[in-house]
């Protein structure tokens, strides 16, 4: 899951406070502790109108881009409303009319605190935090234990994603060792010119090791058989609707991939045909929204992305809104859903906005018998 606000964060909000009660207090010859008392109620009341927030916006969203930007507009625009709002007021019954503006001010330091570090990693030439996941698999071959499976998705060149700001968060991936290692669609946001690029990068830099890729919804709408065919080029075994057996430390493992679709009735049933009951598998899909159809529930394991953790994500709130028909409940990290797991990585490109909150992600699932 996209990691929660860091003590740091939280000392720099609590300084600026500080500072902001300090200052009022000492302009407007008030008590500071009448001017802190109102400050604290005023926090307490704005913690409990964002979360009411969260709970009536979090269901809006259902998986359109349309809806995902609405949901994170009225967020965000809402979000500074509240506090704005409710400051003012409990500033201008302490201290008069002519310390509204304070208001402005101790919106500014907290925001700052809270803010700003989240946007850092996104906003800079960082490396891609990776993750490292352990998976209880039933029935897996003990031979098989300890299995790594290195997950990238959601490169997303072009969108805010420069090839050197792409390099630089892939970069980690030179370090990893892997048995399998799959690329789960999105090269580009949207130039077709930039998908050769994107498949040289992944080559270059990923583990020398079985690759896979399925097909996103990007690569659907740009070029899809472009695609297939520049990835294959670079080593990438495509894997549309389809499956293969893996020989691994001597033990057998199935890997199966569908394309990026809402009709899991007419691409599922191809994706696993041929599949022994028994054998386990891993099921890869662009989009976790596969969960919701029963035959996913034969994977022992099933690997996605497209929802770029929520991307903006708000401190103690959660994901604003995802490209998901779930919204934000499997944004990012690993569910247990039925008999299978899943698990969603946050990718490592942005889209629409910069990521807050939400760093990107190359993940490790290392698979253990369950």
């Amino acid at each position: 899951m996209p990691p929660a606000v860091t003590a740091p964060n939280l000392l720099l909000a609590a300084l600026g406070q500080l500072l902001a009660v300090a200052t009022i207090a000492r302009v407007c010859r008030l008590r500071a502790r009448r001017v802190a008392l109102a400050v604290l109620i005023a926090d307490v009341i704005i913690a409990l109108l964002l979360l009411a927030l969260d709970a009536v916006l979090g269901p809006v969203n259902r998986g359109s881009h349309a809806r995902r930007v609405v949901v994170i507009g009225m967020h965000l625009s809402l979000a500074a409303a509240i506090p704005w709002a409710v400051w003012s007021t409990a500033l201008s019954r302490v201290a008069g009319r002519r310390m509204i503006s304070a208001a402005a001010l101790l919106s500014a330091f907290t925001a700052t605190g809270l803010i700003l570090p989240g946007l850092w990693p996104s906003s800079s030439l960082r490396p891609a935090e990776v993750s490292r996941v352990s998976v209880p698999v039933k029935g897996l071959p003990a031979a098989l234990d300890g299995m790594r499976i290195v997950v990238v998705g959601d490169m997303h060149l072009g969108d805010r994603i420069t090839l050197p700001r792409a390099r630089a968060r892939l970069l980690p991936l030179r370090d990893l060792q892997a048995d399998v290692v799959i690329f789960l669609g999105d090269l580009s946001g949207g130039n077709r010119s930039l998908i050769a690029p994107g498949a040289e990068l992944l080559d270059e830099l990923a583990p020398r090791s079985r690759r896979f890729f399925v097909v996103g919804n990007h690569e659907q709408w740009i070029d899809e058989e472009l695609a297939r065919d520049e990835m294959r080029r670079h080593g990438f075994t495509p894997l549309v609707d389809g499956n293969q057996r893996l020989r691994i430390r001597g033990a057998d493992l199935w890997v199966a991939g569908v394309e990026f679709t809402y009709a899991w009735e007419d691409h599922l049933p191809r994706a696993l045909r041929g599949v022994p009951a028994s054998a386990p598998l891993v099921l890869f899909s662009h989009t976790p929204d596969v969960v919701g159809n029963p035959l996913a529930q034969r994977a022992d394991l099933i690997v996605s992305g497209h929802t770029h953790g929520g991307q903006v994500v708000l401190p103690f709130l959660g994901p604003l809104a995802c490209s998901s028909s779930y919204g934000p409940k499997y944004a990012s990290g690993l569910f247990a859903v039925g008999r299978s797991w899943l698990f969603v990585t946050r990718g490592v490109g942005d889209s629409l906005t910069p990521r807050l909150y939400c760093p990107p992600e190359i993940a490790v699932l290392e698979l253990h018998p369950g």
